[in-house]
C-alpha cells in the first residue's frame, strides 16, 4: 500500500480531532509516534486516544459477534454500565494529552442509561468523542436532543443494508426501518438547533449478501440524513481483504514493527479492567484496574512495559501477542482501505 494512500486515511480521520489540538497534545503525539517508532518500552507519552466501554449489554445477536451468544448474554447484567464518577476518575489524568475517546468496545453505547453526561464530561475537557452504534432502539424526542447537544462529534451507525430484508441477514434482531427514523430524527435536531455535530456515518460492512447495495448507499446517504458514509469490507471473508491482510502481516513480522495498541491506544472495560487491545482472546491478560489505581500509573506499569519489551525482543514477547492474528487494528486499517479502494473500482 502507497504511504499516500495510508496518510490519506489518517488525514481523514483526524479532522474529528483537529478543533480539540493544544500545544501539550501535539507534542505528547509527536512523542508517542517517536516512541512506537523505536519501541520504546518504558515511554514518557501518554496514549493519545482511549476506548472506554460504556457497557458490555447489547440487543442484538449479530452472527459474527460472540458478544451475541447465549453464554455471554447469561452473563451480562443492566447493572453492568460505568458510573460517571468512575469515568471522570478514569479521563482526568490523561485528559491533557488525550485526542479522542471512543465509547466503545463489546457492546452497544446507546444502552447506557448516561451516555450524554459520559459524553458531556469528556466534551468538557475538550476531547473528541466517537462511538459506533446499531441505532436499532426507541428513541425518544427528549434523548435525540440530549444526544445531540451533548458534544458529541461522530455517530458511526451500523447499518449493512440498504433494505430490510438484507440488513436483516446480519444485523440479527435490528429494526432497519426504525434504524432510519433515528437518524432522520437525529439529522433534523442538528439543523433544528443550529449544530455542525455530530456528524452521522453511515458504516457499511460490506458482505457477499449485500455488495450489491454500495451503490444505493453512495447515492442515498445524504438523502437519509447520513453526513458521509464508509464501506468496510470483511476482513475475515472478503477475498481482497484477506489477500492484503495476509501480506501486510507478513511485512508487520518481516520489520517487527511495534504493536500500535500498546503505544497509542488504551482499552477499557465497564468496570475499569484494562486489556492490551480489543481482540477478546487478550481479555486473558489483564493489565490493571484504571478505577482501582491511576490510569497514568496503570500506563506506565511494570506489565505494559514487558508487553512492550517483547517487540524489540521477541524471545520476550507475551504469550498473548504472540497468538495475536497480526497487530489488528494496524491491519485493518491497511486492508480494509485497500479492500475499500477496490470496491470503489467495480
Amino acid at each position: 500500500m502507497k504511504q499516500t494512500k495510508r496518510g490519506e486515511y489518517f488525514i481523514r480521520h483526524s479532522q474529528h480531532f483537529l478543533p480539540y489540538l493544544t500545544f501539550r497534545k501535539i507534542v505528547n503525539l509527536i512523542l508517542n509516534v517517536i516512541e512506537l517508532k523505536f519501541k520504546v518500552s518504558s515511554p514518557r507519552s501518554l496514549p493519545v486516544y482511549i476506548k472506554i466501554e460504556p457497557t458490555p449489554l447489547c440487543q442484538l445477536k449479530c452472527p459474527g459477534c460472540k458478544q451475541s451468544s447465549m453464554y455471554y448474554k447469561k452473563q451480562f447484567r443492566s447493572s453492568m454500565q460505568i458510573s460517571l464518577d468512575d469515568f471522570k476518575r478514569i479521563v482526568e489524568p490523561l485528559s491533557h494529552t488525550l485526542l479522542g475517546i471512543s465509547l466503545s468496545n463489546h457492546g452497544e453505547p446507546l444502552l447506557h442509561k448516561n451516555i450524554a453526561s459520559l459524553i458531556e464530561y469528556a466534551h468538557s475537557k475538550h476531547i473528541a468523542v466517537s462511538f459506533p452504534t446499531n441505532l436499532s432502539m426507541k428513541l425518544d424526542e427528549t434523548s435525540i436532543e440530549k444526544l445531540v447537544k451533548s458534544g458529541l462529534d461522530t455517530l458511526f451507525v451500523s447499518l449493512d443494508g440498504a433494505s430490510e430484508e438484507t440488513y436483516q441477514e446480519y444485523r440479527v434482531g435490528g429494526n432497519f426501518s426504525r434504524v432510519l427514523q433515528n437518524v432522520k430524527a437525529l439529522s433534523e435536531a442538528k439543523r433544528r438547533f443550529g449544530l455542525k455535530r455530530p456528524k452521522i456515518i453511515w458504516k457499511f460492512v460490506v458482505f457477499n449478501h449485500n455488495k450489491h447495495e454500495v451503490e444505493v448507499v453512495r447515492q442515498k446517504y445524504r438523502e437519509l440524513g447520513f453526513d458521509n458514509y464508509e464501506l468496510a469490507p470483511d476482513s475475515r471473508t472478503d477475498p481482497k481483504a484477506k489477500k492484503a491482510k495476509k501480506a501486510y502481516q507478513a511485512s508487520l513480522l518481516k520489520k517487527r514493527k511495534g504493536c500500535f495498541w500498546l503505544w497509542h491506544t488504551m482499552i477499557i472495560q465497564w468496570d475499569g479492567r484494562v486489556y492490551p487491545c480489543c481482540r477478546r482472546g487478550n481479555q486473558l491478560f489483564n493489565i490493571g484496574n484504571v478505577i482501582q489505581e491511576n490510569s497514568k500509573e496503570v500506563w506506565y506499569s511494570e506489565k505494559y512495559r514487558v508487553l512492550r519489551q517483547g517487540f524489540s525482543e521477541l524471545d520476550k514477547m507475551h504469550p498473548v501477542c504472540k497468538k495475536c492474528m497480526g497487530y489488528e487494528s494496524v491491519i485493518s486499517t491497511e486492508t480494509k482501505t485497500i479492500a475499500i479502494q477496490e470496491l470503489q473500482k467495480e
